[in-house]
């Protein structure tokens, strides 16, 4: 069983799950090449990535939004 690497609003989340949703956020938002950095104070997931130009770039997602790309 992998362990929990983030807790929010009661539900737990792991580093599988957590890249997963990052990656899913990041080619929505048109980036490939993503990673992620989780900023527990601000309670967002900044991820990073190219853009079609090939620029580097990053987008933010709140946590709040992690039930919506995170597949269990």
């Amino acid at each position: 069983m992998e362990k929990i690497v983030l807790r929010y609003r009661k539900k737990g989340y792991t580093q599988t799950q957590l890249e997963a949703a990052a990656q899913a956020f990041a080619q929505a938002k048109g980036l490939s090449d993503a990673n992620m950095q989780i900023y527990n104070d601000f309670e967002e997931i900044t991820v990073f990535g190219t853009d079609s130009d090939g620029k580097q770039a990053e987008v933010t997602m709140p946590f709040a939004q992690l039930e919506k790309w995170v597949k269990a």
